[in-house]
């Protein structure tokens, strides 16, 4: 298929907003859309160049797609950055920019084609480009870089680069999120009914390229099953204020510390270990420990197995958060990290073995057969449980939780089946700390004074669950130290997309968790929504932007 095929699609999707109108628009094109391109379509559709559990990155900068239009075009580098000012956008003015070449013959640079070619550049040719990019590293990484970059958009129409530059940028939002992508496979088999077997499906896989072969099979799509080494969707709890709403919720409940630290899938097939956080973010790399204590320690030839992962001192408390957040972000020096922030693992649930998934079996039974093939050692360990009814009981092992510097307990029910990415009551959270809302942040202002070299105020937006389109709720700047304000700052500096006075606007990355006293109704936020008094609880590295608090919850919070 070829990417102008796919570009009238964006272009039509662009220009309405309607959730049914896109989920028609999405559901015609693919009908006709071939199944060597189906799943390179749906993360186009997505904005997204590898799927959200990938660990591949294409790790381009917008001076590099700056220095690829000079080369292309003619146009001088200052030229192109006067024309980025006046569109405000990149791929608008690629597209003018390419539209008025200077140059009409592109020489050989590197890997991009001696002279320019009018034939028309297929998504395959587009996806294969990107995988050769994200394999390029070490010294002359960025010129090989260019030169892919430069073949790719050399072999585009002006209307075409535009979108290929707004993809690798991260920039392209047309508002199609999961919700759309679901409902628009359900409509190709006229099933509404069919939604809700296609969203869990997709919480067991996270891939929609993989179902919608499925059913174009003809295979019943409840035989969709979790496979090893591609993660799936945890299931969530829900928030309470005290142990005995827990108790009231489930009468004998199995109760158990709530870590501070990192939800971590952990898949076992034979010798191979593959890591996942909860945002489905691969970490294999960056914990080598945990990836050597499950080989030896899980008795399974395959297993997927959840845990907590602990930044811990000595004596076992905790480190804070954000000194984990460290080692997921470290790309090098990996084994200087580990000694630095030495980890443990707290194992709690296991939801396939040996071939057979277990998600239906009751969390009691579950965690039987995590003790069963568990051999504990110091840093590999099950999660602290006890199991009773008794209130003062419960107080006591939540106390002792506290006091271990861990945030309180989770109380689940023993009778439970697992539902992944759900939350369905089955398990609850404790802890001694008021509501708050994971948000992300979208833009924000250099401050003043001292602060002048930082950015200090920050734009917060929570989620649209059927778009995947983020929504402004508040304007955050207290509960940041000097030091916080300057960490903020380097984050998303390198996110900038647009800057205008004072003002940015970024790229959605950064996930804060975020403390408020108040949600109000507002026309000033495109939420309709905003937070009183806003401050930052911190920085939830371990979350990602399809994570993040929906105006739905925020609505349910009012």
């Amino acid at each position: 298929m070829y990417y102008h095929e796919l570009v009238e699609v964006l272009e039509k999707l662009e220009k309405i907003s309607g959730k049914i109108e896109m989920t028609n628009i999405i559901a015609e094109f693919l009908k006709n859309v071939p199944d060597e391109d189906i799943n390179n379509v749906i993360l186009a559709l997505q904005g997204l160049v590898f799927p959200i559990y990938s660990n591949k990155e294409l790790a381009i900068a917008e001076n590099l797609v700056i220095r690829s239009l000079s080369y292309i075009s003619g146009w001088k580098e200052e030229k192109i950055e006067e024309k980025i000012k006046e569109e405000g956008d990149l791929g608008n003015a690629a597209e003018k920019i390419l539209s008025k070449k200077i140059q009409k013959t592109i020489f050989s640079y590197g890997d991009a084609y001696e002279t320019e070619k009018k034939t028309k550049i297929t998504i395959k040719e587009i996806y294969e480009t990107y995988e050769k990019i994200s394999k390029c590293s070490g010294q002359g990484s960025q010129d090989r870089k260019l030169s892919l970059l430069i073949k790719i958009l050399t072999n585009c129409e002006p209307r075409d680069a535009k979108y290929v530059i707004r993809t690798v940028l991260g920039q392209l939002r047309v508002g199609v999120g999961e919700g759309i992508i679901r409902d628009a496979i359900a409509t190709i088999y006229d099933g509404d009914e069919l939604k809700v077997k296609i969203e869990n499906a997709y919480n067991l896989i996270c891939d929609f390229g993989e179902i919608l072969k499925f059913l174009r099979d003809k295979k019943d799509i409840e035989k969709v099953t979790m496979k090893v080494g591609k993660p799936m969707k945890v299931m969530l709890a829900e928030k309470l204020q005290t142990i005995e709403e827990a108790l009231l919720k489930i009468n004998k409940g199995a109760f158990e510390v709530k870590y501070d630290g990192i939800r971590t899938q952990i898949h076992k097939d034979n010798d191979k270990i593959f890591l996942f956080t909860r945002r489905l973010e691969n970490i294999t790399e960056q914990f080598p420990e945990i990836v050597e204590l499950a080989r030896k320690n899980v008795n399974a030839k395959t297993a997927i197995i959840e845990g907590e992962t602990v930044a811990i001192f000595p004596d076992r408390k905790p480190m804070p958060f954000q000194n984990l957040s460290k080692r997921i972000k470290r790309k090098y020096d990996i084994a200087k990290m580990t000694k630095e922030i030495p980890i443990e693992i707290n194992l709690f649930d296991i939801v396939y073995l040996n071939g057979k998934s277990l998600i239906n079996e009751k969390f009691e039974k579950r965690r039987e057969i995590l003790e069963s093939i568990i051999k504990e050692t110091e840093k590999f360990r099950l999660s602290e449980q006890i199991v009773t009814d008794d209130v003062n009981v419960a107080k006591k092992f939540y106390e002792n939780a506290l006091k271990m510097g861990h945030e309180g307990v989770m109380v689940k029910n023993r009778q439970s089946p697992y539902r992944p990415g759900l939350r369905v009551g089955y398990m609850y959270k404790v802890k001694p700390i008021m509501e708050t809302l994971d948000l992300v942040i979208v833009g924000a202002e250099w401050g003043e004074g001292r602060r002048a070299n930082w950015l200090a105020t920050f734009l917060l937006a929570c989620r649209d669950e059927n778009t995947g389109e983020f929504k402004t709720i508040g304007m955050m700047g207290t509960g940041l130290k000097d030091e916080q304000f300057e960490e903020m700052t380097e984050r998303l500096k390198p996110l900038i997309i647009m800057e205008k006075g004072k003002e940015v606007t970024v790229k959605p990355q950064v996930v804060v968790e975020v403390a408020y006293e108040e949600i109000q109704k507002s026309p000033t936020y495109t939420s309709g929504y905003a937070l009183r008094f806003p401050r930052l609880v911190r920085i939830r590295d371990d979350k990602g932007i399809n994570e993040i608090d929906t105006i739905e919850r925020i609505e349910g919070l009012m």
